[in-house]
């Protein structure tokens, strides 16, 4: 990009009217220069969007969309013989530059396939708009470029971006340092007075943990807002540090050691407005942690996955809390010390048949644990719909034959069963009794109902297993 990038704009000839100007805009980023498009200015000066996505994107854009989806999903052969051929048939419905790069952006996420370096074939690179567009292939600069070629020949202000990428593979322990190169690329467009995101690669689809590449169509990485992009694009050019600075499009920018320091959080997360408590991708901690989430929507079933590095599971050393309709609490109790690897699911209200989806995933030190660890209680899905808390015990084995106490929390439920054995209720929504365990071998299970029936629906909470040796 160089010490003083360019914004290219190019319209066709066609498009020239008096008091248009064709070519690109030039200065420092330091530098208040304006050009021109179509009468209308384009200003180099870098800042933060005035809006946020939700808010510039308006019922009736949503509307429009989807006629614009469907015609860039639809696109006829005689239309694709060149990028120029294209890109006319795909802005012909368009009216504002916002729809021309939804246009784009469709179109490309919909038939443009990821390929890594060592996958090109033919010698050909796969970073040339042209060699992107016939093979229906490219690595992320490929992308990068196909979208800007078609965002200059309809005349939209357009820069390609590169910078630190956390991909799905990112590996906290090892940081991004001043010395690294780029690793991906993105764009960043100017519409609706603003300069917004874009990033085609990531919105095409993603490559899992074993590098393969799926195919899913992603919308959060159309016009993504600044503050959520930059949990994972950091950009960067060695030769000029504001120009780091200047194109996170961040109030207060932040530097390279602080993106460093951020979770990875998963577009799900980001677009759900989640809030997690723990910042930072490597917890270290002794004996237990508890990583708090606070969601500003709606979120059903979140549930939590732990294993070693070695991908030993440890399930039963998780748990998660539901405080209240917003709140939740994942507890990590690791049986030993070590290195641990936490993934934290969620569904969002009203999404009964999708799958759980990945929010975030932590790196787990453990360095010190009790003499004698506990798994923790297994939990049934009903003790987060009626925002259940267990305070005791914590252990999901219990000892044989023994006095134990049961109290837990909940202000939903109007009925608390250990088996046949009810628990009593005080004025602050907590229940509480004593219970003799059966013999080893056995198990036992806390029910609830929000009834007051005796003859309601019971639904099972928690569930206990029986064992000879007493824990100390």
């Amino acid at each position: 990009m160089g010490c003083n990038p360019s914004i290219e704009v190019h319209v066709e000839a066609d498009d020239i009217q008096d008091g248009d100007v064709v070519g690109c805009f030039c200065g420092g980023i330091s530098q208040g220069c304006m050009g021109r498009l179509k009468n209308a200015p384009v200003p180099y000066i870098l800042r933060a969007p005035t809006g946020k996505k939700k808010e510039i994107i308006k019922y009736s854009d949503i509307e429009k969309f989807k006629e614009i989806d469907d015609h860039a999903l639809n696109v006829p052969g005689s239309a694709l013989k060149s990028i120029k051929s294209l890109t006319k048939y795909l802005v012909a419905i368009c009216d504002t530059d916002k729809e021309k790069v939804r246009s784009f952006f469709v179109w490309i996420t919909a038939n443009i396939s990821y390929e890594t370096s060592n996958n090109k074939g033919g010698g050909e690179s796969l970073t040339d708009p042209n060699t992107v567009f016939r093979r229906r292939a490219g690595d992320a600069v490929g992308y990068c470029n196909l979208f800007a070629t078609m965002c200059k020949s309809s005349g939209v202000p357009v820069v390609n971006l590169s910078g630190f990428a956390k991909r799905t593979d990112h590996d906290p322990e090892i940081p991004y340092t001043p010395h690294d190169s780029p690793d991906h690329a993105w764009n960043a467009v100017f519409v609706d007075d603003d300069w917004r995101f874009v990033d085609c690669c990531w919105g095409a689809g993603y490559e899992d943990e074993t590098c393969y590449w799926v195919r899913k169509y992603e919308e959060f990485w159309f016009l993504t807002d600044p503050d959520k992009f930059i949990n994972d694009h950091y950009p960067w050019t060695s030769s000029d540090r504001k120009i780091n600075n200047n194109w996170q499009l961040l109030k207060q920018p932040i530097t390279l050691a602080e993106y460093n320091k951020l979770v990875k959080l998963e577009e799900t997360a980001k677009d759900w407005g989640l809030d997690f408590s723990h910042k930072e991708p490597i917890l270290i901690f002794r004996k237990e942690v508890h990583i708090t989430i606070t969601a500003s929507i709606l979120v059903r079933n979140i549930t939590c996955a732990m294993e070693t590095i070695d991908h030993v599971k440890m399930d039963d050393y998780t748990l998660v809390y539901q405080f209240d309709t917003l709140t939740y609490s994942v507890q990590a109790r690791p049986p030993s010390p070590g290195t641990y690897v936490l993934r934290i699911y969620g569904k969002k209200d009203g999404e009964i048949s999708q799958p759980a989806q990945l929010m975030v995933k932590y790196l787990l030190k453990c360095t010190d644990v009790n003499n004698y660890v506990k798994s923790l209680p297994y939990v049934f899905t009903h003790a987060q719909t009626y925002h259940v808390t267990l305070h005791e015990p914590h252990a999901r084995e219990l000892p044989a034959k023994s006095k134990v106490k049961i109290r837990l929390s909940s202000q939903y439920l109007r009925q608390i069963m250990v088996e046949n054995i009810p628990l009593e209720c005080d004025e602050n929504g907590t229940w509480e009794g004593k219970i003799t365990t059966p013999q080893s071998g056995d198990a036992i299970v806390i029910y609830g109902s929000t009834s007051d029936d005796a003859n309601g629906k019971f639904h099972s909470l928690y569930k206990f297993y029986i064992v000879d040796k007493k824990p100390k």
